[in-house]
């Protein structure tokens, strides 16, 4: 699982217990200043990955690979790689969204892109949980929880149960459609084709 820049200690926390279901294990990636946040909750990590512009310096004691700032790629990027290389099917990650805008885009993208390299990229935190994937999944959640689905790069075509509104190999575009389900048990999600994101957010708003 990654630790990315700016994640929050409380959002690690929920990472961690969230990895430990797929693998007790798990292995653990300080990504550039998400240094601070293992340190935060006291945890080692495995492996640090980053250019080094927003942590103070390199962790000593912990296998790193150091990127050099000049570079055509993200840290969470080379994180992902290094995830790859490592055979990890399911990737948690920590702080993918709510840092910088352009950070935040940059980061939906990759894991978009990356996507078909493994069997699924959760993202979950105190705003609520994002999981993407090319194959599909099942997740147990509260009645009445209110559940999206998006499609990611060029498209995607699902079939979503356990929903207000079911979708049976419907062809989503990047867009709305998809916003605001609601869940009416055990969400499942097949995706045929391309990519999608299943989202699970913490809010009270369903428009």
């Amino acid at each position: 699982m990654l630790a990315l820049e700016g994640a929050a200690a409380a959002d690690l926390r929920i990472a961690l217990a969230l990895a430990s279901r797929f693998d007790p294990a798990a292995f653990l990636v300080a990504v550039d200043g998400g240094i601070d946040t293992w340190r935060a909750i006291r945890r080692r990590p495995d492996l640090f990955v980053g250019d080094l512009d927003s942590a103070r310096q390199a962790p000593r004691g912990i296998p790193s690979r150091i990127y050099p700032v000049d570079k055509s790629f993200s840290d969470f990027s080379g994180a992902l790689d290094e995830a790859w290389k490592h055979h990890a099917r399911v990737v948690v990650i920590a702080g993918l969204l709510g840092g910088r805008l352009d950070h935040e885009w940059a980061n939906l993208l990759e894991v978009g892109a990356a996507a078909p390299r493994f069997a699924g990229l959760l993202a979950p935190s105190a705003r609520g949980l994002l999981a993407v994937t090319t194959a599909g999944l099942s997740a147990q959640t509260t009645v009445g929880r209110l559940v999206s689905v998006f499609a990611l790069g060029g498209g995607a075509k699902v079939t979503l149960r356990g929903t207000r509104w079911l979708l049976s190999k419907k062809r989503l575009t990047p867009g709305s459609l998809g916003l605001s389900n609601i869940a009416t048990g055990t969400v499942t999600l097949d995706v045929h084709e391309g990519v999608a994101g299943l989202v699970f957010p913490v809010a009270s708003a369903r428009s």
